[in-house]
Protein backbone atom coordinates (compact mmCIF):
# COMPACT_ATOMS: atom_id res chain seq x y z
CA UNK A 1 0.00 0.00 0.00
CA UNK A 2 1.41 3.51 -1.18
CA UNK A 3 2.28 5.31 2.05
CA UNK A 4 0.90 8.40 0.71
CA UNK A 5 -2.48 6.67 -0.34
CA UNK A 6 -5.00 9.19 1.22
CA UNK A 7 -7.97 6.52 1.65
CA UNK A 8 -5.79 3.41 2.30
CA UNK A 9 -6.49 2.14 -0.97
CA UNK A 10 -3.85 -0.38 -2.76
CA UNK A 11 -3.61 1.80 -5.57
CA UNK A 12 -5.38 4.99 -7.09
CA UNK A 13 -7.36 2.86 -9.14
CA UNK A 14 -8.95 0.43 -6.84
CA UNK A 15 -11.99 -0.21 -6.36
CA UNK A 16 -13.78 -2.34 -2.94
CA UNK A 17 -15.64 -4.83 -3.29
CA UNK A 18 -19.00 -3.27 -2.31
CA UNK A 19 -20.39 -6.97 -1.13
CA UNK A 20 -22.84 -5.61 1.45
CA UNK A 21 -26.10 -4.21 -0.57
CA UNK A 22 -29.74 -3.97 -0.10
CA UNK A 23 -32.42 -1.49 -2.20
CA UNK A 24 -35.19 0.41 -0.46
CA UNK A 25 -37.84 2.38 -1.80
CA UNK A 26 -37.38 5.43 0.13
CA UNK A 27 -39.96 8.08 -0.46
CA UNK A 28 -41.58 5.62 -2.95
CA UNK A 29 -38.07 5.73 -5.27
CA UNK A 30 -36.15 2.84 -5.11
CA UNK A 31 -32.68 3.48 -3.64
CA UNK A 32 -28.90 0.64 -3.75
CA UNK A 33 -26.76 1.18 -0.59
CA UNK A 34 -23.61 -1.08 -1.42
CA UNK A 35 -20.92 -0.90 0.93
CA UNK A 36 -17.81 -2.79 2.04
CA UNK A 37 -18.52 -2.98 5.48
CA UNK A 38 -20.89 -5.12 7.48
CA UNK A 39 -21.88 -2.66 10.22
CA UNK A 40 -22.74 0.22 7.63
CA UNK A 41 -24.93 -2.10 6.09
CA UNK A 42 -26.95 -2.65 9.61
CA UNK A 43 -27.06 0.73 9.87
CA UNK A 44 -28.85 1.21 6.59
CA UNK A 45 -30.77 -1.43 7.01
CA UNK A 46 -31.80 -0.01 10.55
CA UNK A 47 -32.24 3.68 8.74
CA UNK A 48 -34.24 2.21 5.82
CA UNK A 49 -35.95 -1.17 6.54
CA UNK A 50 -39.39 0.37 6.98
CA UNK A 51 -39.58 1.56 3.90
CA UNK A 52 -40.25 -1.54 2.58
CA UNK A 53 -43.82 -1.48 3.47
CA UNK A 54 -44.92 0.81 0.92
CA UNK A 55 -47.30 -0.77 -1.39
CA UNK A 56 -45.70 -1.68 -4.67
CA UNK A 57 -48.13 0.75 -6.82
CA UNK A 58 -46.56 3.85 -5.03
CA UNK A 59 -43.07 2.58 -5.56
CA UNK A 60 -41.74 4.16 -8.71
CA UNK A 61 -40.46 1.79 -11.65
CA UNK A 62 -36.87 2.69 -12.02
CA UNK A 63 -33.69 1.17 -11.84
CA UNK A 64 -32.17 2.28 -8.36
CA UNK A 65 -30.00 5.60 -7.68
CA UNK A 66 -27.02 4.00 -6.18
CA UNK A 67 -24.98 4.77 -2.80
CA UNK A 68 -21.42 3.74 -2.23
CA UNK A 69 -19.63 3.73 1.30
CA UNK A 70 -16.62 2.74 1.05
CA UNK A 71 -15.05 2.22 4.59
CA UNK A 72 -11.37 3.05 4.95
CA UNK A 73 -8.54 3.08 7.48
CA UNK A 74 -6.16 6.32 7.52
CA UNK A 75 -2.63 6.07 6.80
CA UNK A 76 -1.14 7.26 9.94
CA UNK A 77 -2.69 8.98 12.93
CA UNK A 78 -6.66 8.32 13.32
CA UNK A 79 -8.85 11.39 13.53
CA UNK A 80 -10.09 11.71 16.68
CA UNK A 81 -13.29 10.41 17.65
CA UNK A 82 -15.46 13.08 18.35
CA UNK A 83 -17.32 14.49 15.09
CA UNK A 84 -16.03 17.15 13.25
CA UNK A 85 -18.54 19.95 11.23
CA UNK A 86 -18.95 18.75 7.28
CA UNK A 87 -18.98 21.55 4.64
CA UNK A 88 -20.61 21.05 1.73
CA UNK A 89 -20.60 22.82 -2.04
CA UNK A 90 -22.73 22.39 -5.14
CA UNK A 91 -21.77 23.71 -8.12
CA UNK A 92 -24.39 22.32 -11.12
CA UNK A 93 -25.35 18.79 -10.65
CA UNK A 94 -22.59 17.89 -8.15
CA UNK A 95 -22.36 17.85 -4.69
CA UNK A 96 -19.21 17.05 -2.36
CA UNK A 97 -19.35 17.29 0.77
CA UNK A 98 -16.20 16.78 3.40
CA UNK A 99 -15.31 17.45 7.61
CA UNK A 100 -11.66 16.63 6.57
CA UNK A 101 -11.18 12.90 7.03
CA UNK A 102 -14.81 11.48 5.63
CA UNK A 103 -15.50 12.56 2.07
CA UNK A 104 -19.10 12.55 0.47
CA UNK A 105 -19.46 13.02 -3.37
CA UNK A 106 -22.73 13.01 -5.81
CA UNK A 107 -23.23 13.51 -9.22
CA UNK A 108 -27.63 14.14 -9.23
CA UNK A 109 -27.99 13.78 -12.76
CA UNK A 110 -26.32 10.28 -12.92
CA UNK A 111 -28.05 8.88 -9.69
CA UNK A 112 -24.75 8.01 -7.95
CA UNK A 113 -23.48 8.91 -5.00
CA UNK A 114 -19.91 7.53 -3.43
CA UNK A 115 -18.83 8.12 0.66
CA UNK A 116 -15.32 7.36 1.99
CA UNK A 117 -15.47 7.31 5.73
CA UNK A 118 -13.40 6.19 8.43
CA UNK A 119 -13.97 3.49 10.90
CA UNK A 120 -14.17 6.36 13.64
CA UNK A 121 -17.68 7.41 11.54
CA UNK A 122 -19.12 4.42 11.53
CA UNK A 123 -18.73 3.87 15.40
CA UNK A 124 -20.67 7.41 15.58
CA UNK A 125 -24.04 5.92 14.50
CA UNK A 126 -26.47 8.93 14.69
CA UNK A 127 -24.11 10.78 12.58
CA UNK A 128 -23.65 8.32 10.17
CA UNK A 129 -27.46 7.40 9.56
CA UNK A 130 -27.74 11.92 8.97
CA UNK A 131 -24.89 13.03 7.41
CA UNK A 132 -23.75 9.88 5.50
CA UNK A 133 -27.00 7.71 4.50
CA UNK A 134 -29.94 10.18 4.73
CA UNK A 135 -27.70 13.46 3.33
CA UNK A 136 -26.83 10.75 0.04
CA UNK A 137 -29.69 8.76 -0.53
CA UNK A 138 -32.33 12.13 0.23
CA UNK A 139 -30.07 13.86 -2.52
CA UNK A 140 -30.71 11.35 -4.91
CA UNK A 141 -34.40 10.33 -4.84
CA UNK A 142 -35.42 14.39 -4.63
CA UNK A 143 -34.27 14.50 -7.90
CA UNK A 144 -37.55 12.42 -9.23
CA UNK A 145 -39.77 14.74 -7.94
CA UNK A 146 -39.69 15.26 -4.89
CA UNK A 147 -39.72 18.31 -3.78
CA UNK A 148 -38.36 19.50 -0.12
CA UNK A 149 -40.14 21.70 2.01
CA UNK A 150 -38.90 23.13 5.42
CA UNK A 151 -42.08 22.27 7.79
CA UNK A 152 -43.28 19.55 9.63
CA UNK A 153 -46.70 17.73 9.23
CA UNK A 154 -48.76 15.35 11.34
CA UNK A 155 -51.94 13.66 10.23
CA UNK A 156 -55.54 13.21 11.61
CA UNK A 157 -57.69 10.45 10.04
CA UNK A 158 -55.39 10.56 7.16
CA UNK A 159 -55.30 14.68 6.58
CA UNK A 160 -51.98 16.37 6.55
CA UNK A 161 -51.86 18.98 8.61
CA UNK A 162 -48.77 20.57 7.08
CA UNK A 163 -46.42 23.08 9.60
CA UNK A 164 -44.51 25.63 7.99
CA UNK A 165 -41.88 28.06 9.93
CA UNK A 166 -38.57 29.30 10.62
CA UNK A 167 -36.44 26.78 12.87
CA UNK A 168 -37.83 28.80 16.24
CA UNK A 169 -41.55 28.17 15.57
CA UNK A 170 -41.86 25.13 17.69
CA UNK A 171 -42.33 22.49 14.82
CA UNK A 172 -40.98 20.10 16.49
CA UNK A 173 -42.77 20.79 20.12
CA UNK A 174 -45.73 20.78 18.26
CA UNK A 175 -45.23 17.39 16.72
CA UNK A 176 -44.76 15.78 20.28
CA UNK A 177 -47.47 17.35 21.58
CA UNK A 178 -50.07 16.05 18.42
CA UNK A 179 -48.02 12.65 18.81
CA UNK A 180 -48.47 12.09 22.40
CA UNK A 181 -52.36 13.13 21.83
CA UNK A 182 -53.27 10.61 19.27
CA UNK A 183 -51.95 12.35 15.42
CA UNK A 184 -49.89 10.32 13.48
CA UNK A 185 -46.11 11.95 12.76
CA UNK A 186 -45.22 12.61 8.84
CA UNK A 187 -42.33 14.83 9.17
CA UNK A 188 -40.47 16.81 12.04
CA UNK A 189 -38.42 18.91 10.05
CA UNK A 190 -38.98 18.42 6.14
CA UNK A 191 -41.70 17.74 4.10
CA UNK A 192 -41.03 15.81 0.26
CA UNK A 193 -43.75 16.77 -1.99
CA UNK A 194 -44.85 14.92 -5.32
CA UNK A 195 -46.80 16.56 -8.10
CA UNK A 196 -47.67 13.26 -10.42
CA UNK A 197 -49.49 11.18 -11.14
CA UNK A 198 -51.37 13.10 -7.83
CA UNK A 199 -50.10 15.63 -5.30
CA UNK A 200 -48.97 13.34 -2.54
CA UNK A 201 -46.55 14.06 0.60
CA UNK A 202 -43.99 12.05 2.02
CA UNK A 203 -41.75 12.05 5.16
CA UNK A 204 -38.95 10.46 7.13
CA UNK A 205 -41.32 10.16 10.73
CA UNK A 206 -38.59 8.43 13.08
CA UNK A 207 -37.87 10.55 15.30
CA UNK A 208 -38.51 13.95 17.01
CA UNK A 209 -35.99 16.47 18.36
CA UNK A 210 -36.70 18.84 21.37
CA UNK A 211 -34.95 20.62 23.34
CA UNK A 212 -34.29 19.94 26.87
CA UNK A 213 -36.61 22.75 28.07
CA UNK A 214 -39.77 21.02 26.23
CA UNK A 215 -39.84 18.65 29.82
CA UNK A 216 -41.53 21.75 31.37
CA UNK A 217 -44.60 20.93 28.63
CA UNK A 218 -44.21 17.12 28.87
CA UNK A 219 -42.99 15.37 31.98
CA UNK A 220 -42.29 12.50 30.89
CA UNK A 221 -39.40 13.04 28.93
CA UNK A 222 -37.31 14.08 32.23
CA UNK A 223 -35.41 10.84 31.99
CA UNK A 224 -34.78 11.57 28.03
CA UNK A 225 -30.97 12.57 28.47
CA UNK A 226 -29.93 15.29 25.64
CA UNK A 227 -27.55 14.95 23.06
CA UNK A 228 -25.53 16.75 20.49
CA UNK A 229 -26.93 16.21 17.50
CA UNK A 230 -24.65 15.58 14.26
CA UNK A 231 -26.19 19.08 13.26
CA UNK A 232 -24.38 20.57 16.33
CA UNK A 233 -27.39 21.12 18.35
CA UNK A 234 -28.01 19.63 21.87
CA UNK A 235 -31.44 17.78 21.72
CA UNK A 236 -33.56 15.21 22.91
CA UNK A 237 -33.96 12.28 20.78
CA UNK A 238 -37.64 10.77 21.03
CA UNK A 239 -38.81 7.74 18.55
CA UNK A 240 -41.83 8.54 17.39
CA UNK A 241 -42.94 4.22 17.84
CA UNK A 242 -42.73 5.16 21.35
CA UNK A 243 -46.77 5.63 21.04
CA UNK A 244 -47.28 2.61 18.79
CA UNK A 245 -46.22 1.31 15.62
CA UNK A 246 -48.56 2.86 13.63
CA UNK A 247 -48.36 6.35 14.89
CA UNK A 248 -45.35 7.09 12.27
CA UNK A 249 -46.84 7.34 8.87
CA UNK A 250 -44.79 7.49 5.45
CA UNK A 251 -47.15 9.51 3.02
CA UNK A 252 -50.42 11.54 2.88
CA UNK A 253 -52.69 12.53 0.09
CA UNK A 254 -54.43 15.73 1.77
CA UNK A 255 -53.16 18.47 3.45
CA UNK A 256 -54.04 21.87 4.78
CA UNK A 257 -51.14 24.27 5.08
CA UNK A 258 -51.09 25.69 8.63
CA UNK A 259 -48.19 28.64 9.37
CA UNK A 260 -46.66 28.17 13.37
CA UNK A 261 -46.69 31.41 15.30
CA UNK A 262 -46.90 31.87 19.14
CA UNK A 263 -48.51 34.37 21.84
CA UNK A 264 -48.76 34.30 25.60
CA UNK A 265 -52.51 33.70 26.16
CA UNK A 266 -53.03 30.25 27.41
CA UNK A 267 -55.40 29.29 23.68
CA UNK A 268 -54.17 28.00 20.80
CA UNK A 269 -55.68 29.96 18.11
CA UNK A 270 -56.70 28.97 14.16
CA UNK A 271 -57.45 31.83 11.80
CA UNK A 272 -57.39 32.33 7.77
CA UNK A 273 -54.74 33.34 6.05
CA UNK A 274 -53.72 34.52 2.71
CA UNK A 275 -52.62 31.80 0.59
CA UNK A 276 -50.05 33.79 -0.70
CA UNK A 277 -48.45 34.48 2.53
CA UNK A 278 -48.42 30.66 3.40
CA UNK A 279 -46.73 29.72 -0.13
CA UNK A 280 -43.78 32.82 0.98
CA UNK A 281 -43.53 30.96 4.43
CA UNK A 282 -42.74 28.42 2.54
CA UNK A 283 -40.83 29.05 -0.68
CA UNK A 284 -38.92 32.54 0.24
CA UNK A 285 -35.88 32.94 2.26
CA UNK A 286 -35.35 28.67 2.25
CA UNK A 287 -32.75 27.72 4.52
CA UNK A 288 -29.21 25.95 3.49
CA UNK A 289 -30.15 22.45 2.25
CA UNK A 290 -33.40 23.40 1.24
CA UNK A 291 -32.41 26.36 -1.39
CA UNK A 292 -30.46 23.43 -3.39
CA UNK A 293 -34.20 22.73 -5.10
CA UNK A 294 -36.13 24.06 -7.52
CA UNK A 295 -39.99 23.46 -7.04
CA UNK A 296 -40.99 24.94 -4.05
CA UNK A 297 -42.79 28.01 -4.97
CA UNK A 298 -45.29 25.59 -7.16
CA UNK A 299 -45.99 22.81 -4.97
CA UNK A 300 -46.59 25.53 -2.10
CA UNK A 301 -49.23 27.08 -4.47
CA UNK A 302 -51.24 24.08 -4.99
CA UNK A 303 -50.88 22.71 -1.45
CA UNK A 304 -52.91 25.89 -0.51
CA UNK A 305 -54.95 25.88 -3.27
CA UNK A 306 -58.17 25.27 -1.21
CA UNK A 307 -56.72 27.83 1.30
CA UNK A 308 -54.07 28.01 4.32
CA UNK A 309 -54.70 29.08 8.15
CA UNK A 310 -51.95 30.59 11.42
CA UNK A 311 -51.70 28.57 13.14
CA UNK A 312 -50.95 30.60 16.82
CA UNK A 313 -50.02 28.13 19.88
CA UNK A 314 -50.20 29.80 22.88
CA UNK A 315 -48.15 29.26 26.33
CA UNK A 316 -49.46 25.40 26.65
CA UNK A 317 -47.99 23.72 23.73
CA UNK A 318 -50.31 20.80 25.12
CA UNK A 319 -53.96 22.89 24.10
CA UNK A 320 -52.54 22.69 20.24
CA UNK A 321 -53.76 19.39 19.57
CA UNK A 322 -57.16 19.82 20.34
CA UNK A 323 -57.49 23.15 18.70
CA UNK A 324 -56.47 21.11 15.41
CA UNK A 325 -58.69 18.50 16.52
CA UNK A 326 -61.70 20.72 16.75
CA UNK A 327 -60.74 22.90 13.71
CA UNK A 328 -61.08 19.46 11.54
CA UNK A 329 -64.63 18.56 12.80
CA UNK A 330 -65.71 22.31 12.27
CA UNK A 331 -63.83 23.01 8.83
CA UNK A 332 -62.58 20.33 6.81
CA UNK A 333 -65.75 18.65 7.50
CA UNK A 334 -67.37 21.42 5.93
CA UNK A 335 -64.79 21.14 3.24
CA UNK A 336 -65.03 17.85 2.23
CA UNK A 337 -67.94 16.08 3.58
CA UNK A 338 -66.00 13.81 5.84
CA UNK A 339 -66.54 13.52 9.49
CA UNK A 340 -63.20 13.54 11.40
CA UNK A 341 -63.85 11.48 14.76
CA UNK A 342 -62.15 12.47 18.03
CA UNK A 343 -59.72 9.56 18.59
CA UNK A 344 -58.71 8.93 22.13
CA UNK A 345 -56.10 11.27 23.37
CA UNK A 346 -52.76 10.56 24.95
CA UNK A 347 -51.59 12.69 27.53
CA UNK A 348 -48.81 10.49 29.03
CA UNK A 349 -46.64 10.17 26.02
CA UNK A 350 -46.33 6.56 26.31
CA UNK A 351 -49.23 5.88 23.86
CA UNK A 352 -52.23 4.83 26.23
CA UNK A 353 -54.27 7.29 27.63
CA UNK A 354 -53.76 8.45 31.07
Amino acid sequence: MPPDSPFGLSSPGHTAELAWRATFPLLGVPVEIRTNNARVYAAAKAAFDEWHKLPANLVRAQPPAKVDVVVHELEGAQPPGDARPFVYRSHGSRFLGSDGVNHLSAELDRGEAVAFITPAMVKRGAELRQNVLHLLALLLVTQHDRVPLHAAAVVLDGHAFVLAGPSTAGKSTLCYACARDGFQVLAEDAVYVAREPTLRLWGMPRQIHLLPDAVRFFPELASVRPETQPTGKFKMTIETARFGHERPILHAERATVCVVGRHDGPQTLIEPLAAGEAVRVLSADREPGFDLYDGAPEVAERLTASGAFRLIVGSDPCAAPQALRSFAARELSAQSGRAFAPAAPCRNGLGAPA
